[in-house]
């Protein structure tokens, strides 16, 4: 689970007022630490893991960006520190100008830090270092001025689920994306970052045959999806359509409303702050309807491949609201 708002959170700070100033904003505002106390490989203990965006704007004047060094702290003791200068962060973000004109600002997206879970995260703290740009006349950089620095402190906490979840599927399936660091859902730092993908295996542990080229062939099509808890069905969407496996969706299906890239979907509100969120559902298959109270175990729809899939595959999550 994460925070809902789509919004950068500032660091609060007091600024100078007329000469040139980092400010440094996260998204989400709070991070949810994932812990796990075993993993099958590698087998190197306990260990956390936290991902977020940075959001950095240059105000008063261009700054350019220097340098970022990330600190995680359990209280007061450090747990790890790492330092990224500006050739690192070229790579990462693909920029090949840390330039920041006035006004503007750069996204580092996706930060993903896992350590030890011996001791727990509480806060996560970045500095943004840059230096002034100081121009001639005619918009030519001629040198580097003052360094200046932003500095943002993030809470972290360790979340316990509420609901007694049960699993929405029957039979054999395989969490072929699970909040691994391998993850791509990652690359949404809200409540998709721990989501899974279910994917069912058939009698020769595959999840198709015949090469997959058609929905028909995956074991996962069709295959009936019920809620994990009870609740009241707080969002339904069933209109898009089911694309051919390995087929890019078209991006005009998406409407410029993020919720549609998890294509058809149920969200359910378990009445403690929680929804349980049902993803790439079957066209036409969602048989609740909003408002409607359900039960565990209810059916709730088919497996399908709408939205943005790869294949026939449930996505599922937790998460704080209706909307993914």
């Amino acid at each position: 689970m994460s925070e809902p708002a789509n919004t950068f959170h500032e660091m609060a700070a007091d600024p100078p007022t007329d000469q040139p100033y980092l400010r440094a904003e996260s998204r989400p505002v709070k991070l949810i630490a994932a812990r796990y106390s075993r993993l099958p490989f590698p087998n190197i203990g306990p260990l956390q893991e936290v991902v977020f965006d940075i959001g950095i704007t240059a105000l008063n004047g261009p700054i350019e960006v220097a340098g970022l060094v990330f600190k995680g702290y359990c209280e007061h003791q450090l747990l790890f520190e790492q330092r990224w200068p500006g050739r690192v962060i070229r790579q990462r973000t693909g920029e090949s100008d840390l330039r920041i004109p006035v006004g503007t600002g750069l996204a580092v997206r996706a930060l993903h830090f896992m350590v030890h879970g011996y001791e727990p995260l509480t806060m996560v703290e970045v500095t943004v270092v840059g230096k002034t740009v100081i121009e001639t006349a005619d918009d030519a950089e001629t040198e580097r001025g003052q360094t200046t620095q932003a500095v943002l402190q993030i809470p972290v906490i360790v979340y316990d689920n509420k609901t007694d979840l049960h699993f929405p599927l029957r039979g054999a399936w395989w969490a072929i994306q699970g909040a691994d660091w391998s993850d791509l859902h990652k690359q949404e730092v809200f409540s998709q970052t721990y989501a899974m993908d279910f994917v069912k295996l058939g009698p020769d542990n595959q999840f198709f045959r015949n090469g997959g080229r058609a929905l028909e062939d995956h074991y996962s099509w069709d295959q009936p999806v019920y809620a994990t808890a009870g609740g009241k069905v707080a969002h339904v969407s069933y209109d898009m359509p089911d694309i051919q496996p390995g087929v890019p969706p078209d991006e005009r299906m998406f409407r410029d409303d993020p919720r549609r890239l998890l294509g058809n979907a149920v969200a359910i509100s378990h009445a403690n702050g929680e929804f349980s969120y049902y993803g790439s559902l079957q066209q036409l298959s969602v048989v609740v309807n909003e408002g409607e109270m359900i039960r565990r175990g209810a059916l709730i729809g088919r497996v399908g491949n709408s939205g943005n899939s790869p294949g026939p595959h449930l996505h599922f999550h937790l998460m704080e609201g209706p909307n993914p």
